[in-house]
């Protein structure tokens, strides 16, 4: 359950940053993992798949980046990197 509500957040995230912006449809999303974080990039792209159903994001190219370094001060993190926008 973690993971859903992990997931569910980053699309409220990427719906408010978009939400002022004359944009018709997220086409790209690029999250980056820490190492300590607790979830596969696999898992995570299901459940990003599953979440953004209904959504601006759906469809979206999902991207993951991860890093070895667990001094990265978000290793513990889904980082959101960048939205990629069609107006």
């Amino acid at each position: 359950m973690h993971e859903a509500s992990l997931v569910s957040g980053l699309i409220r995230k990427i719906e408010s940053i978009v939400q002022t912006q004359s944009v018709r449809k997220v086409v790209g999303v690029t999250l980056r993992i820490g190492p300590l974080c607790s979830i596969s990039p696999d898992h995570l792209r299901d459940h990003f798949l599953l979440a953004a159903q209904g959504t601006i994001a759906e469809g979206a190219a999902l991207e993951i980046e991860t890093t070895d370094d667990p001094a990265d001060p978000n290793a513990v993190s889904v980082f959101l990197r960048s939205i990629e926008v069609a107006e």
